[in-house]
C-alpha cells in the first residue's frame, strides 16, 4: 500500500497543486511514515477494504443508509467488471468525448476508463476528501493522473460541477457515470448535483430546439429592425447608467400577468408612488384598465404573440425595454422610450451560421446583458436588479394556476378567450384547454395549500431560486400567498409594502 500511495500522492501534488492547496494538504500532511495518515483517510467502519479473489486486487464494501452492508466493487473481478463498466459508457455515449465519474469507490471505473479512452476529457466528483485519498491508497491511480485532460471536483459545491460539465462540451454531450454504491455515501449532494443537471440538460435542449425552429424568424425580425435600433433606441447600459442615481436603493415591483395580480391593480397607482413599476408584457393591458401607466414594460420575445399584447395600446410615459430581434411593429409603440439590451437569442451561433454579421454581434453584446430564465418575469427581475432596486416586489407571479386560473382577468389571454367562444365553445372550454393541455403537476403555494403548475414553470421558478441564492443581499418578496412557493422568495402583502415603503414621488415632485 506504502508504494501505491507514494506513486499516487506525488502525481496529484505534482499535477494538481492547487487543488491540494484548496484542500489544505501537502507531502508532509499526507503522509506519515512512508504511509498515509489516518487522519485523511474514511474509517474502518465506513469503508472496509477487502482482498478480491484475484490476487493482490482489493475491493471495498460499506454501509447503507439502512446499515446493511454493500460492495462497491465484484468480490472476484472488481478490474474486469471496471472494464465492462468503461465499455458500457462509451457504448451508450458513442459521440461522447468527456465523461464525469460521481465518485468512484476505490477508483477502479475511473482507472479502466482512463486506459481505453486516454484522450477523451474525465472530471472525477466526490464531496469528500477522505473517500479521494482512501481510493489513492488502494490502487494505482496513475493512467487518470498521466490523462491530458482530467479534473477533478474535490469538495466543490454542484453549481461548480455543472460549470465543469458545461465547460467541457456542454451538459448534454458528456457522458455520466453514476453507481449507487459509489454514491450512498454522500447521497443527498449527489441527488441535488443530478436534479441540477437535469434541469440545465432541459435548458439546453429546449435552446437547442428554440434555435431550429427561430433562427429564421430573429433574422428576419434582425434585418427589418436594423434601421430602426440606429435610429431611435438607447442600449441599456448607458440608459442605466445615466439614471443611475434615480433607480439606486428604490424598490421595484415587477408586474406579471399571474391570476393573482387582480388583489394588487385596484392599489397599483399608489404603489407606483413609492417603487418604480415593470410591467410585462402580458400585463400592460391590464395596467392600462386600471389607469396605470408603468415606468417600464419589458418585451423581449420575437414572435408575433407576444406582440399582440401590446398591439393597439400606447403608454406615453413609459419606457420600453427590448431587444434586436423583437418583432418589428412592437418598436413603433407608442411610449416616452425604447431602450435595447442585449439579445436573448444565441446570436454567436447564428453568426458561426452566416445567419447575422460578426461586427452586429459584438455591437448588440455591448448594450447591456439582461440574463433571462426564458420567460419574460425573469427578463423583467433582471433588469430591476440591473437598475439597482434595492428590493423587488413580484406580483402576478404564480407560476401555477391558483384555483384553476390561468391568467388575471382583462389580459390578453382572457379577451382572446371571449373573442373566438361561441355557444359550442365557450371562453371556460379555452381556458381549461390551456389549463390541462400542459403535462400538470401538484406542488405547494405559500400557505401550505396545493397548486396546479407544470414543467416549464418549474423551471422558471428553479431560475428565481438560482438568481436568489446568487444576490443574497437583494430580497425578493412575493405579493401572494396564492402563487408557486420559490425557495430564496418570501410572502409579502399589500399592507406590508406600504408599512415598509415611502412616498418618493412627491419629493421629486416639489
Amino acid at each position: 500500500m506504502n508504494e501505491i500511495w507514494q506513486k499516487n500522492i506525488t502525481l496529484f501534488l505534482s499535477r494538481f497543486p492547487a487543488l491540494a492547496g484548496y484542500l489544505g494538504v501537502g507531502e508532509g500532511s499526507l503522509t506519515v511514515g512512508g504511509g498515509p495518515n489516518p487522519e485523511y483517510l474514511l474509517s474502518a467502519s465506513e469503508l472496509e477494504i477487502v482482498p478480491s479473489r484475484r490476487g493482490n486486487m482489493p475491493t471495498a464494501r460499506a454501509k447503507d443508509g439502512d446499515g446493511k452492508s454493500r460492495m462497491l466493487h465484484s468480490l472476484y473481478d472488481p478490474v474486469r467488471e471496471a472494464e465492462q463498466a468503461a465499455d458500457s459508457v462509451k457504448k451508450t455515449n458513442p459521440d461522447s468525448r468527456a465523461c464525469a465519474f460521481f465518485s468512484f469507490g476505490l477508483g477502479y471505473p475511473v482507472v479502466a476508463y482512463a486506459r481505453k479512452f486516454p484522450d477523451d476529457a474525465l472530471i472525477v466528483v466526490e464531496p469528500n476528501p477522505k473517500a479521494f485519498f482512501t481510493a489513492l491508497s488502494a490502487i494505482d491511480w496513475s493512467p487518470v493522473f498521466n490523462m491530458r485532460d482530467v479534473t477533478f471536483a474535490i469538495a466543490t459545491g454542484a453549481d461548480v460541477v455543472v460549470s465543469l460539465l458545461e465547460r467541457a462540451g456542454g451538459l448534454l454531450s458528456v457522458a455520466l457515470f453514476q453507481n449507487q454504491a459509489h454514491t450512498m455515501h454522500a447521497s443527498a449532494y449527489y441527488c441535488a448535483l443530478s436534479s441540477q443537471i437535469e434541469r440545465n440538460r432541459d435548458k439546453e435542449r429546449i435552446n437547442a430546439a428554440t434555435f431550429r425552429r427561430f433562427s429564421a424568424l430573429w433574422k428576419k425580425n434582425i434585418g427589418m429592425n436594423s434601421s430602426v435600433i440606429n435610429a431611435r433606441v438607447s442600449s441599456l447600459s448607458d440608459f442605466v447608467s445615466k439614471n443611475k442615481e434615480s433607480f439606486s436603493g428604490r424598490p421595484f415591483v415587477v408586474v406579471a400577468a399571474g391570476p393573482s395580480l387582480s388583489e394588487i391593480l385596484p392599489h397599483l397607482k399608489e404603489m407606483g408612488r413609492r417603487a418604480f413599476i415593470v410591467a410585462v408584457d402580458t400585463a400592460l393591458r391590464s395596467c392600462l384598465d386600471y389607469g396605470v401607466e408603468p415606468d417600464f414594460v419589458v418585451l423581449c420575445d420575437p414572435q408575433f404573440y407576444a406582440y399582440r399584447h401590446i398591439a393597439g395600446l400606447s403608454s406615453p410615459s413609459s419606457v420600453l425595454v427590448t431587444e434586436a430581434a423583437v418583432y418589428p411593429p412592437a418598436l413603433r409603440f407608442r411610449c416616452r422610450e425604447i431602450v435595447m439590451c442585449a439579445s436573448n437569442c444565441p446570436l454567436e451561433m447564428m453568426a458561426e451560421k452566416g445567419l447575422v454579421d460578426g461586427e452586429f454581434v459584438r455591437e448588440d453584446r455591448k448594450r447591456g446583458i439582461l440574463s433571462s430564465g426564458g420567460s419574460v418575469s425573469t427578463t423583467a427581475w433582471e433588469f430591476a436588479r440591473v437598475a439597482g432596486a434595492s428590493e423587488i416586489y413580484m406580483a402576478g407571479l404564480d407560476l401555477g394556476y391558483p384555483e384553476n386560473e390561468t391568467h388575471v382577468r382583462g389580459s390578453t389571454f382572457e379577451e382572446l378567450a371571449h373573442s373566438v367562444s361561441s355557444r359550442l365553445f365557450p371562453a371556460e372550454t379555452f381556458g381549461a384547454g390551456a389549463l390541462f393541455g400542459a403535462n400538470m403537476m401538484w406542488a405547494e403555494d405559500y400557505g401550505g395549500r396545493k397548486i396546479l403548475t407544470d414543467n416549464r414553470m418549474k423551471m422558471f421558478a428553479w431560475w428565481f431560486e438560482s438568481r436568489c441564492t446568487s444576490y443574497p443581499k437583494l430580497r425578493t418578496y412575493s405579493m401572494s400567498s396564492r402563487s408557486l412557493k420559490i425557495p430564496g422568495i418570501t410572502v409579502r402583502t399589500r399592507e406590508e409594502f406600504f408599512e415598509n415603503t415611502k412616498d418618493f414621488r412627491a419629493v421629486s415632485e416639489n
